[in-house]
């Protein structure tokens, strides 16, 4: 399909049944955030709108979902460590005395770190999907409503679901919706900015208490498990008579494998999914939020907080300082820490139309739509 339009309900159906093509349907919800935002931003005026940050974020995950080397990576930094050759080499030397012929892989040992990376893979597919085909829809049937004014955005508002989004519900996208309504009335530029982060704010909010335990999952990925899966598959390939004894040496002695890989991976993951590749460079999100090249961390619309509810909101996550000295987020898989970094970032990039631009050139773009390989640089 090369006609589809990804600011509709029907193109936003499409994409989110492309199940048996994961990596292109990444590509094109990452595409699909990019058109929504640009047709909300023609008529909700000089302000980012959610979809804007979603560009980047649905980009910055696709190269974890499909690059080989994430997993090629976390094998070259296993492969390097001392304790972990040396604790093979143990490992071996006693199951030797058992079964003389059977050894374990060092290479084989270091190709389970690649599983690992591909369940992380999925843990953060399934969330940028999960998020896309809840928000995607919401947001295409916005883009009209804000085109026949508030009234209809307040109509929409009302369709969906109240309660916590804990629960399932979506009383704060139902709030998100009514601030939105409000900016498009709002002709003071100060005011009319603010409502767009306190809105943006709340859409990000709900969005990232749905990715809760597909961060966790990610982070914490079952590494444990994996290597002792492989340990499993290694017992079995001895002698039956041979397993227990060899069954009773490799836990032994791979325990503190599994312990530093652990923690390694740890380290690792937290290094390569706290990051954000925006249009003028990555952003580590555990460290403090640079301010936008050539300008102060806030705009000045948003210098100084006026709204009660935002205040709050902002207060809420400690997001409420004015600068973003101690905004960067150690511990990605802790909600508040995460809101934290994100509402600093918000608003400090509210204005910055560098992130309305395209994620992908004319080109990769008919190839995705296509469903033809996709060359260059993603």
């Amino acid at each position: 399909m090369t006609d589809v339009d990804l600011t509709s309900p029907e193109g936003i159906e499409w994409v989110v049944g492309l199940d048996g093509d994961p990596v292109r349907r990444n590509l094109l919800i990452t595409q699909g955030y990019h058109d929504l935002s640009h047709a909300l931003f023609q008529r909700l005026g000089e302000n980012l709108n959610w979809c804007s940050y979603a560009i980047w974020a649905s980009r910055t995950a696709g190269r974890f979902i499909r690059d080989d080397e994430v997993p090629a990576a976390f094998r070259r930094l296993l492969g390097r460590m001392e304790p972990i050759r040396v604790s093979l080499e143990r490992a071996n030397a006693a199951v030797a005395r058992i079964q003389e012929r059977t050894t374990i892989a060092h290479d084989g040992f270091l190709d389970l770190a690649r599983q690992v990376v591909r369940d992380v893979a999925v843990f953060i597919g399934d969330g940028n999907l999960e998020v896309f085909a809840e928000l995607g829809p919401i947001f295409a049937r916005l883009l009209p409503a804000v085109r026949d004014g508030p009234e209809a955005v307040l109509e929409l508002a009302a369709t969906l679901k109240p309660g916590v989004t804990q629960k399932g519900s979506q009383s704060l996208l139902r709030s998100a919706l009514l601030h939105y309504a409000a900016a498009l009335r709002e002709d003071d530029s100060d005011r009319r900015a603010e409502l767009m982060l306190l809105a943006n704010g709340q859409v990000g909010l709900h969005e990232q208490i749905r990715l809760q335990p597909f961060i966790a999952g990610s982070i914490d990925a079952p590494i444990r498990d994996t290597l002792y899966d492989g340990i499993d598959a290694f017992v079995d390939s001895v002698p039956r008579l041979l397993r227990p004894e060899v069954a009773a040496v490799v836990s032994r002695l791979f325990h503190p494998i599994a312990d530093l890989a652990e923690k390694q991976w740890h380290e690792f993951a937290t290094k390569e999914l706290m990051t954000l590749s925006l249009p003028d460079g990555t952003l580590v999100l555990g460290e403090d939020l640079p301010a936008p090249r050539g300008g102060p961390v806030y705009p000045q619309a948003l210098d100084r907080i006026d709204d009660r509810d935002l205040a709050d909101l902002l207060q809420q996550f400690d997001a409420d300082r004015p600068d973003a000295v101690g905004s960067g987020a150690i511990d990605w898989t802790e909600l508040s820490s995460r809101m934290r970094y994100i509402l600093d970032l918000f608003r400090s990039r509210q204005l910055d139309q560098s992130l309305l631009g395209q994620p992908f050139t004319d080109e990769q773009r008919a190839a995705i739509l296509a469903g033809r390989p996709v060359t260059g640089e993603l």
